[in-house]
């Protein structure tokens, strides 16, 4: 028999597919109920009938819980050998047990649209396995490599009420069938509030892609109603709400409730996008930045973020004075998400853009930190 071009692709397409399905994600730190050790153990599969909501029915901690203090963050990583390029994550919170089917007694306290688990072009090559043989590919040690599974500092909000809960990873996959995928570990808060006022107001889970839900469409999800804290690490494809309730714009987040970030009154963001033909000027003006500002649209070459209402003067003269050729490091650095901070150094940064950060200095009495660039004691938040 001939050998066709079809029957190549053929036979590619399911040899991806047998080496695949089995092989999809689960959450491995902080420790998920029926990691190992268990009669029934979870799976790497999405939420489904043999895997129903929530937390695909398993509840059996086979080691202690893990302790999360209110106002730190968490280590969350991951397992797994088909991780579909990645998509948008929650991580929730019930203090119920056994965690309950109503979606309403789960309550988000952090949203990743896009870039988790990964941020890759299809599903990364299988490098080994765990214990339990569930496929596993390479992984990253940051939450900003490609190509990699990533891992995440979630912060822990301080006003959390203390307790033995059930904290949750819901994953929407950016490519493929339309999926939930769910895994659940037992935690015990301490260090947060007495009551659960600040819990409660909290939103709700989102759910999708399971029977009696809505169903999402393709690739980045911009998860409705995201809450508060969170980061947006890739953008949302248009029409990737499906079915679902459509999001009001891309989100643009707070501080993550952690006590080591500075307050929203101490804190500055300041991104240049060009340090070209800088102003002399020295005069000043009155600007007031919205707590809904967005992202890019606060000042004429800059990208702003702020958390409160602030009047202050604004000199006029352009933060910085090098030219971008990388006076504060040599060569460029190579990134994935396209507007991205990347700090070479405390004192030189570049703005992803196309794939590729190129250094240059901060601005005056700035930092660049942890993808920010933050002055602190300052009222006013860009010149």
């Amino acid at each position: 028999m001939a050998v066709t071009y079809t029957t190549i692709l053929t036979a590619a397409a399911l040899a991806l597919l047998s080496g695949t399905a089995h092989s999809h994600m689960i959450m491995n730190t902080p420790t998920p109920y029926n990691l190992h050790g268990s009669a029934k153990l979870l799976q790497v599969d999405p939420l489904g009938p043999s895997y129903p909501f929530p937390c695909q029915g398993l509840t059996d901690a086979v080691s202690a819980a893990t302790p999360l203090t209110a106002g730190a963050s968490q280590l969350v990583n991951f397992t797994g050998g088909a991780q579909h390029g990645g998509g948008s994550c929650q991580f929730s919170l019930t203090y119920e047990y056994p965690p309950p089917a109503d979606k309403t007694k789960w309550k988000t306290i952090y949203t990743l649209i896009g870039g988790c688990p990964v941020s890759a072009v299809g599903n990364l090559p299988k490098t080994g396995t765990d214990q339990d043989s569930r496929a596993d590919a390479l992984h990253c040690g940051n939450d900003s490599g490609t190509e990699c599974i990533r891992q995440f500092d979630v912060p822990i909000p301080k006003a959390l009420p203390n307790g033995n809960a059930t904290f949750a990873w819901t994953w929407f996959n950016k490519i493929g069938d339309r999926e939930v995928y769910m895994n659940c570990a037992p935690v015990s808060i301490t260090g947060g509030a007495d009551e659960k006022g600040f819990f409660e107001a909290l939103p709700q889970m989102f759910l999708a892609n399971v029977p009696g839900e809505c169903t999402t469409g393709g690739g980045v999800l911009n998860i409705p109603n995201p809450g508060k804290y969170g980061k947006v690490l890739e953008q949302p494809a248009p029409g990737s709400e499906g079915s679902c309730p459509k999001a009001e714009g891309v989100p643009v987040f707070e501080n993550g409730g952690s006590s080591s970030s500075p307050p929203p009154s101490e804190s500055l963001v300041v991104i240049p996008i060009t340090s070209t033909g800088a102003a002399t000027s020295s005069s000043a003006s009155l600007v007031v930045i919205p707590i809904t500002t967005p992202l890019s649209t606060a000042a004429s070459g800059f990208v702003t973020q702020t958390t409160t209402d602030v009047a202050a003067p604004v000199p006029t003269a352009t933060a910085g004075s090098g030219s971008g050729s990388g006076s504060g490091s040599s060569g460029s650095q190579p990134c994935s998400a396209n507007g991205a901070i990347v700090c070479f150094s405390p004192t030189s940064f570049g703005l992803c853009a196309n794939g590729a950060a190129i250094p240059q200095p901060v601005a005056a009495g700035t930092t660049c930190t942890s993808g920010q660039i933050v002055r602190r004691s300052a009222k006013f938040v860009f010149w």
